[in-house]
């Protein structure tokens, strides 16, 4: 398969006793490797609508998906466990799945090695703060192996800085373990600085509406913070807000 991900056709229809919604209809994408993806689109669009059915928790009720790998889910929350330490949230995930070796707990200690979190492993989360939070629950998602991560609005409990420090630290945490993701964000400068490419969707019912491949122009090795100077930044920003604008 030559992308991570491809979607073709899909819709998905939500039932009552009386009526029925379309969120999706008629949506075609792909995941390349080796990418990024950001999925820019309205309050109510579908975006999380799109990230379930990659993620296998809904079904669409028409059209296909092929995915050549894993898949990780990382939500907006980080939902750590406030009664369990960090070591033990960041298991969890190999628990459920019954894949506790003590080769895979070996992975998740020099992950919480790597990425700043081993002094804090016998701490419980709400000694952490929120960036610190969000690392833990990355670090539960990749403790699974998954080639693909979702990220539903992971940054948006977080304040302003402490949000654009994280986005950094996730950034490079996704380059450094070689993951594809999909980022599906309301925010256009955390698509702009985050992502390869990025599809904006359309009112309810979600259709592509367009597709920007995002080139910037860094002086050094690229990164959201980085990113936000480049001179192309403004551009993406005008373009996006006026395609987002239109949506109204």
């Amino acid at each position: 398969m030559e992308n991570r991900i491809e979607v073709s056709h899909i819709s998905k229809r939500f039932y009552t006793e009386d009526s029925e919604i379309l969120v999706i209809d008629d949506l075609s994408m792909e995941l390349r490797r080796g990418e990024i993806l950001g999925i820019l689109g309205p309050s109510g669009s579908g975006k999380s609508t799109i990230l379930n059915i990659l993620s296998n928790i809904l079904e669409p009720t028409s059209g296909k998906v092929a995915i050549d790998g894993a898949v990780g889910y990382m939500f907006q929350r980080d939902h750590l466990l406030e009664w369990r330490s960090i070591m033990d949230n960041v298991l969890i995930g190999l628990e459920v799945q019954k894949k506790l070796t003590k080769e895979s707990k070996e992975q998740v200690e020099k992950l919480l090695y790597t990425y700043g979190l081993w002094d804090f492993k016998d701490r419980y989360p709400r000694e952490l703060s929120g960036g610190m939070r969000q690392r833990a629950a990355l670090i539960r998602t990749l403790s699974t192996k998954p080639d693909i991560l979702l990220l539903d609005e992971p940054f948006s409990a977080l304040d302003y800085q402490t949000r654009l420090m994280v986005s950094d630290d996730i950034y490079q945490i996704i380059k450094q373990e070689k993951k594809e993701a999909i980022l599906v964000t309301h925010d256009i400068s955390e698509a702009i600085s985050m992502c390869d490419r990025i599809y904006v969707l359309s009112n309810r019912p979600a259709k592509i509406k367009s597709t920007h491949e995002i080139r910037l122009t860094a002086p050094n090795e690229k990164t959201p913070l980085s990113s936000r100077k480049a001179p192309e930044f403004s551009q993406y920003f005008d373009l996006l807000w006026k395609e987002l604008e239109s949506n109204e």
